[in-house]
């Protein structure tokens, strides 16, 4: 069997919804749900939150498995397209409202993991 590749690994770990689920849970989801919107605005946000979750998760499994197989590499292509979407989303949306990096700096979580994703790519 051939060695796992790092980067893919490395970008796997990173995508793997920890930061995500327990950082973001804290700092986001819990608040969201704390607060006083109406229901349909927090549970469709809510629900939101859950699709995140799992497209991270899906990204996690596409690096994880290119990781070990080399038929894994179209899976790890997607995996750093969509990672690439979300930065640009960040980016956007950051400029257009004139959002500070520092306030809303989600896009850097998919920036590292397109990093991982590319040199993973260029060395497997």
């Amino acid at each position: 069997m051939a060695s796992a590749n790092p980067w893919f690994l490395a970008a796997a770990a990173l995508a793997t919804c920890v930061a995500h689920v327990f950082l973001g849970g804290r700092l986001f989801a819990a608040p969201l749900l704390a607060s006083d919107l109406r229901s349909p605005v927090k549970h469709t946000n809510y629900f939101c939150w859950h699709l995140v979750t799992a497209a991270l998760a899906v990204m996690a499994g596409a690096f994880f498995w290119a990781a070990f197989a080399a038929e894994g590499r179209e899976a790890a292509i997607a995996g750093a397209a969509l990672a690439a979407a979300f930065l640009a989303v960040n980016v956007i949306q950051n400029m257009s409202q004139r959002l500070s990096f520092s306030s809303h700096p989600q896009g850097a979580f998919f920036l590292v993991t397109v990093a991982l994703a590319a040199l993973g790519l260029a060395n497997g």
